[in-house]
């Protein structure tokens, strides 16, 4: 019966999606986090590319001549994946590189469309409600494991490209931000206080991986919202209390792993391989600096550098951009990064003078915590390919260009 329903869903959202594209981005965001299809038993199937398809030509038909693409404010991004199409094209293994290409492709389309479509503050609130809430479940079912196993448990993430317990984190902590500042910015006492309370479930998640990476991360992003909060001084001295009250009551698995951050480099075989891993990068980014070896192709070379089966990926996704993409893929990632977060300090300020109520206010602040919790978290692991990630780059496009149309009208 679960199953029954869970397919109908799905597939009345594909020809949903094409007759109404907006709605066909938020089912997107929905599947690709829920992954409501493994419930299904189809693990497999690529239930996210058909609605991807459905919304892309749904928009071509109704929306194109209403919402045009925004080429320019996407330079970067376009150049981005010019450049990792060229890689792709020239990789060691172009096979090899196909696939990996293909979800890129997916990932930009997705984040394109969104800059053309979300033209409105109500859309922006949709969209980033449709974030929050997906990846907030994942976030409540995750700690309804934890309170059944009272705390004695290493959290893994849904399935896909976030099974990995550093890759779930890292998700999570982009996440907690701006599911902070949403419900800041929420004029729903229930949405309000939901959002509130799926961004303490995404924290507390994160300690429960049990990835040191994501722990580093999320003391950033923490740190963040109290230094962002009304009452500045209060709250960093809240969270410093609160810090020291943590360690008496967290489980001791999470005191432990916290603890070897500062002896991992000495001891821990994982810190070593992750340093070797960064070693064989920075060699074959040397070896191959203008075009990398082409996305999902390390494993093609990695022998060459050093002789060990146990390490498939650089373990930092900057260095993994370069490896894939060259070095000018890298700046050009550093730049959409750096862009974007401009682009949200500057929508901010135009929008305290132009429209001082504005939710989108407290929405810049949360998505700016996310690219600086996004910068900490993914200097221990590759995911240079987070749709996150690219969604909000998407989305400070959109503030910039809303917050222009606003200060216009003024």
């Amino acid at each position: 019966m679960r199953q029954i329903l869970i397919l109908s869903i799905i597939f009345l959202l594909v020809p949903l999606a094409f007759f109404v594209p907006f709605v066909g981005l938020i089912s997107y965001i929905w599947i690709a986090y829920v992954r409501p299809h493994e419930w299904a038993y189809m693990p497999t199937a690529q239930i996210s590319l058909a609605v991807a398809i459905a919304t892309l030509s749904g928009y071509v038909i109704f929306e194109l001549t209403r919402r045009t693409p925004q080429l320019m404010p996407n330079a970067l991004m376009l150049l981005l994946w010019g450049q990792i199409a060229l890689a792709s094209l020239l990789a060691v293994s172009p096979a090899a590189a196909r696939e990996k290409f293909i979800e890129f492709s997916k990932t930009f389309l997705i984040a394109l469309l969104i800059t053309a479509m979300v033209d409105s503050q109500k859309r922006i609130r949709w969209i980033l409600l449709g974030l929050v809430l997906s990846i907030g479940f994942l976030a409540f079912r995750s700690n309804i494991g934890i309170l059944l196993a009272m705390g004695e448990t290493r959290v893994f993430g849904p399935g896909g490209a976030f099974e990995d317990n550093n890759d779930y984190a890292l998700l999570l902590n982009l996440a907690a931000p701006i599911a902070y500042f949403v419900a800041r910015g929420e004029q729903s006492r229930l949405l309000r206080r939901t959002c509130f309370a799926l961004s303490i479930m995404m924290m507390v998640t994160v300690l429960f991986t049990l990835s040191r990476g994501g722990f580093l991360g999320l003391c950033v992003v923490i740190t963040g919202i109290a230094f962002r909060s009304r009452y500045r001084l209060s709250g960093l001295v809240l969270v410093a209390i609160l810090g020291l009250i943590s360690l008496t009551v967290l489980p001791q698995q999470i005191i432990e792993r916290v603890s070897s951050i500062r002896t991992a480099s000495d001891m821990d075989e994982s810190a070593r391989l992750r340093f070797q891993a960064w070693s064989v990068s920075l060699g074959i980014i040397g070896d191959h600096p203008v075009f990398g070896i082409g996305p999902g192709n390390m494993l093609q070379v990695y022998q060459n550098y050093l002789d060990t089966d146990n390490v498939r990926v650089s373990h930092n996704s900057f260095l993994q951009m370069a490896v894939d993409a060259g070095l000018p893929g890298l700046l050009l990632f550093l730049a959409l990064i750096g862009v974007s977060y401009y682009r949200l300090r500057r929508s901010r300020s135009i929008l305290r003078a132009a429209a001082a109520d504005s939710p989108l206010i407290s929405y810049s602040i949360g998505l700016e915590l996310a690219l600086i919790g996004y910068i900490v978290t993914a200097n221990f692991l590759s995911r240079h390919d987070l749709e996150l990630l690219y969604q909000i780059a998407a989305l400070a496009t959109c503030f910039h260009l809303v917050a222009r149309e606003v200060d216009s009208k003024k």
